[in-house]
């Protein structure tokens, strides 16, 4: 048996601190973080923190692990109260004991005894990148097996990153095998350190791949069983508890029989291993869904019937034993949000706690921060929680008064007179107080396009005016009435056993109405009534859907969202790793460094485009480090502007042989796409039909608008040809389906838009064309884009060269690199916009480009061209 390690001690020396710190303190409260020798001495204790509890939470994130906080109680009374309890529960979380002594540092009481250090095991560069090499075990498993150089250079970059800690960003061209590079040092390190990664990615397509192909290929290469989890949001189980309990009231919680929907569902349940919305053959209707989802205002966690089965349970517990989580950029910032909003860093919120974090398909995390890190409330999402309550007769309300009415209890009768007297009332005043403020709103929005930016000229703030004022302090007031009186039902119930017997499960429905209502009131005024920290975010009203189903949105997104990423994300964990293969503008990683918080006060661009640090004067090249100012200073609260960690970078080159797989094209007689409007599209349409006759259809054409796509999809089926080039269109199918069928065809034409741009993937010779009918500048009218660039210009900067065109030449990276996927990719692209030749910034955007071969020349002659300088599909 081992030995039972003895009492911690105070060393003379350190009691001798401990008091006269306490001493210059006046007596007063001061804590301090000591070290714990073996022989379980405690020693060099220093002073950190005075007064309350949340100065030493706000220290102990950056104390070093095995460490003990110690505080002093002036009455000499060693009992922990309740907060201290709390405290040491949290800091135990960060890795340190907590102690308390009295003022003369005779005493130590000892709340938690500190966690032994963990031991950490640094990765070895050299063995990870032999596994990939010539020779290596990858070689060995993989029969077409292509030595990338590329590939090992960016592993290598990622072991230095875990094993030093930080932030890297690589740009990694399209055929790297990033997911290699980064997976197989994540998955080494969880196995010999026990720390998982989170792995988050942008669309499901990539996650789709890492947990069905490139994962099972890592547990190969490193001999080592692994265990991943891909994670999803509660909302996309079903609740087995909930979907039996809506079968049992459907005739008074829908307004149409929705019987063979639920029973499908239940019999779904009992052969589904997933029971998630993908692994259904068909979506139930949204008001079924609704009914039957996890939902955590309603989970009754383990006291529920079904928790050891349960759906969403299971993928957590999944989750909490997995050395890998792959997620999506959505869940990812949605768990930033619990995070940031309850400081919470070591424990677990939408996701289990994690220090190591790789974002792939890193080029959209500025916009998935602006989506996830604000807040949104729409109409039809109102209507949707007041619906919930009752819709014509039926909904939560009838079905808890049934219950109630089955009792025959004094009690019960007398809530379900007040449910009539008093709720449904405030209900209905809500609906109608709901659509009084909406009704005055939206032909704000419709009079500016569909779309008004608040506090800005012209829409300035609405509740200025007195009638819009009115309208929504009643809305608010009204919908504190209804979340009042459902507490008022709900706590009635709860307060008699026997109707909480009968409607326990009715109660968590309630408080979940409750929590939206509370929810939606809060996001109502952050967006029209703006406190003090309104000048921090972008607010906009926006109407949504078609002129007979209109849908209003309000909406508050960060104005500058790196601030938020740089304080709540890269400085919480200790390894981040940005990745894709669009980082850079102009060989330049600095555009996404500012936008994302990573960008060093003290490194700055040179004319080659290289970062050069003023540390000496290296440049650091390939493999640049820009090292970090001094830490944050806990009286002074950081350095403004810098990162207080190191931030690397590496652009590893694509394999592929773009001077040889494909050519630029640019026609110059096209028109110009800003002024010529209808005949631009129609020279689109020409253009795309000349084409498709060399290529013989296997075309993407790529739009910044439906207008326009809409417009030539008219035309080309006007001129006819679609029957011998299938032409399929975003918009009239999934876009799944629509993948499918251009593969299958392989003589196809694709029209499509925003999210084809990136994300797909189809290599081989179903594509050998793509065409680029506009360089896809943001949308300058757009509320975010506006604000940012009225921001900028504010702070005396440029933003058409710091702002709309990096983001415009990422966006046509991205689109370009559809064309070639694989060494064996031949085609063409073909960029209609003639700004890329003739505006000054067009350079800009040729040298964000593969180094394509480059043909210019009107549309009649560039066929030609092609043929005398031996360039073709």
């Amino acid at each position: 048996m081992a030995d039972t390690p003895g009492p911690l001690t105070l060393d003379p020396d350190a009691a001798r601190t401990i008091r006269q710190e306490i001493e210059r303190a006046g007596g007063r409260e001061v804590c301090f973080l000591a070290e714990v020798t073996e022989e379980r001495s405690v020693v060099r204790p220093r002073a950190v923190a005075r007064g309350n509890s949340q100065a030493v939470l706000a220290v102990a994130r950056d104390a070093a692990e095995g460490q003990l906080m110690i505080h002093n109680h002036p009455s000499g009374v060693l009992d922990p109260s309740p907060a201290d309890l709390a405290v040491a529960a949290r800091i135990f979380d960060e890795g340190l004991g907590s102690a308390l002594v009295d003022n003369l540092a005779g005493e130590l009481y000892v709340v938690v005894e500190p966690p032994t250090p963990r031991v950490i095991l640094p990765l070895d560069p050299e063995e990870l990148e032999s596994r990939l090499a010539p020779g290596g075990s990858l070689s060995t498993l993989s029969p077409g097996f292509e030595d990338r150089p590329g590939q090992r250079a960016m592993l290598r970059a990622v072991v230095d990153t875990f094993n030093d800690g930080g932030v890297t960003m690589v740009e990694a061209g399209t055929g790297t095998g990033k997911s290699l590079a980064y997976l197989l040092p994540a998955a080494r390190w969880a196995l010999q350190n026990g720390e998982r990664t989170v792995v988050s990615t942008n669309t499901i397509n990539l996650q789709e791949q890492l947990v069905g192909k490139d994962l099972l290929l890592v547990e190969q290469v490193l001999g080592d069983s692994l265990r991943w989890a891909l994670v999803k949001g509660r909302g996309n189980y079903i609740s087995i508890r909930r979907a039996r309990l809506a079968l049992g009231a459907q005739d008074t919680l829908f307004s149409e029989s929705r019987e063979a929907d639920l029973e499908a569902l239940l019999a779904w349940i009992e052969e589904t291993e997933d029971g998630s919305l993908s692994d259904l053959p068909e979506p139930p209707p949204d008001d079924v869904w609704e009914e039957v989802k996890s939902d955590g205002d309603i989970c009754l966690r383990a006291r529920c019937p079904h928790f050891q089965e349960c759906f969403y349970q299971k993928s957590r517990r999944d989750a909490a034993s997995a050395n890998l989580l792959v997620v999506n950029h959505h869940m990812l910032f949605s768990d930033l949000s619990v995070r940031i909003a309850t400081d919470n860093y070591s424990s677990a919120a939408v996701l289990p706690s994690y220090r190591r974090l790789v974002l792939d398909e890193a080029h959209n995390v500025e916009d998935a921060a602006t989506s996830h890190l604000g807040s949104e409330v729409t109409r039809t999402g109102l209507y949707r929680v007041l619906s919930r309550l009752d819709r014509k007769g039926r909904g939560l309300l009838a079905s808890v008064q049934k219950e109630l009415g089955s009792t025959g209890s004094d009690e019960a009768a007398r809530l379900n007179r007040r449910v009539e007297e008093r709720l449904r009332p405030a209900l209905g005043e809500v609906r109608a107080r709901v659509d009084l403020l909406m009704d005055a709103l939206e032909p704000m929005a419709a009079g500016a396009d569909g779309t008004l930016r608040l506090g800005s000229e012209p829409a300035g703030e609405p509740a200025d005016r007195e009638d819009l004022r009115d309208r929504l302090e009643s809305t608010l007031d009204q919908m504190g009435r209804l979340e009042r009186e459902l507490r008022h039902l709900r706590e009635g119930i709860e307060d008699h056993p026997e109707l909480l017997e009968r409607l326990e499960d009715r109660t968590l429905d309630l408080r979940s109405c409750q929590r939206r209502l509370a929810a939606a009131a809060d996001g109502l005024r952050r967006v029209l009534l703006p406190g003090p920290d309104s000048g921090s975010y972008v607010r906009w009203m926006e109407r949504r859907g078609t002129r007979n189903r209109s849908n209003l949105a309000l909406a508050a997104a960060p104005l500058r969202p790196g601030p938020l990423l740089r304080e709540g994300l890269f400085e919480k964990v200790e390894t981040v790793v940005l990745t894709s293969a669009t980082l850079r503008t102009r060989k330049d990683f600095r555009f996404l460094r500012d936008r994302l918080g990573l960008a060093p006060e003290h490194g700055h661009p040179g004319p080659d485009g290289r970062v050069r640090v003023d540390l000496g004067g290296v440049v650091m090249d390939p493999w640049v480090q820009l090292e970090p100012g001094p830490g944050p200073d806990l009286d002074s609260g950081g350095t403004e502007g810098e990162p207080a960690f190191p931030v690397r970078e590496l652009a590893v080159p694509s394999p592929f042989r773009y001077e040889e797989q494909a050519s630029l094209l640019v026609p110059t007689d096209l028109g110009d796409p800003a002024t010529s409007g209808a005949a631009f599209d129609s020279a689109t349409a020409r253009f795309v039909r000349e084409l498709a006759e060399r290529t013989d259809g296997g075309m993407f054409v790529l739009f910044t608008s439906f207008r326009a796509l809409r417009a030539v999809a008219a035309d080309l089926r006007s001129q006819g040809g679609t029957a011998r080039w299938p032409l399929l269109v975003h918009g009239e199918g999934p876009r799944s389906r629509l993948l499918a069928e251009f593969v299958d065809s392989g003589r196809a034409i694709l029209l499509g838009t925003a999210s084809f741009w990136e994300g797909v993937d189809v290599p081989g010779d179903p594509l050998r064309a793509l065409v680029i009918q506009r360089l896809p500048f943001p949308v300058p009218t757009e509320p975010v884009t506006e604000a940012r660039v009225e921001a900028m210009e504010a702070e005396g900067r440029n933003s058409f060269w710091e702002y709309m065109l990096p983001l415009a030449a990422l966006r046509l990276k991205q689109g370009v690199g559809r064309l070639i996927r694989s060494r064996g990719d031949r085609g063409m692209v073909a960029v209609l916009d003639s700004r890329i030749l003739t505006r000054r910034y067009g350079m800009y955007f040729r040298d964000s480009l593969p180094p394509f071969p480059f043909v210019k020349a009107p549309a009649d002659e560039l066929w030609a061209r092609l043929e005398d300088r031996g360039m073709g599909s």
